[in-house]
């Protein structure tokens, strides 16, 4: 057995029996964490921005990072997104009588279909509420970050922002030819034909391309109903502006992807005028503070932990879980 075979071999089951090491505490914390709390109890506090008006208030939402499920940050990647926190954060807007209005600040690149679609749907169920929604854009709200603006009463941008990408994309890497000058070779049994169609050690064929571009069809043409109905658009000039380029906030303006171009104070402003309440209380939600909090925060460092010890293994066993994508990739 060669000395490379041999290295391959430690490393892989050092990161198996590091993951289930993982898995086991995460599982003992979660546990803990659900046995310990209610599903009512709110992980939250609320600091206030702007004082004023409490019985009218604007929640100031932040979208900061990729749009990604489960939790963000982690031992590697610092403090990042955390999908499954900030879907609660939208419930709790939608469940607050106090709050007439939101205020929210995207500064991403986009992310996957499903949890772009998951903010797309509680941002509706909160403007079903007749709460106003506004959305800042700050150095980039493309793609994903687009869909989840898009059914936005208005849309700022800043002057330098970058936005549109609207689109779908898939990738993922072909190592048949390394594979082949290593002399590795790669044994599947498989109950249909299309079973690994995304098969990395192997050159993907015309028909599994086809298949693949229809499943992205239909996450785009989401995404034109989507930009049609929330900019009140017609069908052909999204698909016309949907090749996947990015737009200035200049471009973005005089195609009708947002409404006007300014900063967050202006935003804000405009916000209360539409709420006819200019006096609103603006907060946001914090997480600083409370044991329930460092528990909540433990749970998502623990989650981040394990999904980075899966993503270090599917590369070493090369294990590509390609997916969809609402993304920019600049």
């Amino acid at each position: 057995m060669s000395k490379k075979r041999i290295i391959a071999i430690v490393l892989a089951v050092v990161i198996v029996l590091g993951g289930i090491i993982m898995s086991s505490v995460s599982a003992i914390v979660s546990s803990f964490f659900n046995e310990s709390t209610t599903s009512d109890t709110n992980p939250f506090t609320e600091k206030v921005e702007d004082e004023g008006n409490s019985s009218k208030r604007i929640a100031h939402l932040t979208l900061n990072g990729e749009i990604a499920e489960g939790n963000g940050g982690g031992m590697f990647g610092g403090e990042g997104y955390n999908h499954e926190a900030f879907l609660k954060q939208l419930d709790n807007v939608k469940k607050d009588n106090s709050v007439k209005g939101v205020l929210l600040s995207v500064n991403t690149p986009g992310g996957g279909t499903y949890p772009s679609d998951e903010i797309y749907e509680k941002i509706k169920e909160i403007k079903q509420k007749n709460k106003k929604v506004y959305v800042h854009m700050g150095s980039m709200a493309a793609s994903g970050g687009y869909y989840i603006s898009a059914p936005a009463d208005k849309i700022y941008a800043g002057p330098q922002s970058m936005t549109g990408s609207i689109g779908v994309i898939m990738s993922s890497i072909d190592y048949s030819g390394l594979q082949k000058n290593l002399g590795i070779k790669q044994n599947v049994i498989k109950s249909g034909e299309h079973k690994d169609i995304l098969s990395s050690s192997r050159e993907m064929t015309g028909e599994e391309r086809d298949i693949l571009q229809s499943v992205l069809d239909d996450s785009f043409n989401r995404f034109v109903n989507i930009v049609k109905d929330g900019r009140e658009m017609s069908e052909s000039k999204v698909r016309k502006l949907a090749d996947g380029r990015i737009y200035s906030a200049q471009q973005a303006k005089s195609n009708g992807l947002i409404d006007d171009i300014g900063y967050e104070n202006e935003t804000v402003k405009a916000l209360k005028k539409d709420m006819n309440a200019k006096d609103a209380e603006v907060f946001e939600y914090s997480t600083d503070g409370g044991w329930f909090t460092s528990m909540y925060n433990v749970k998502s460092s623990i989650a981040q932990f394990t999904n980075e010890f899966k993503d270090v293994k599917a590369i070493i066993t090369n294990d590509t879980k390609t997916e969809p994508m609402y993304l920019y990739e600049g």
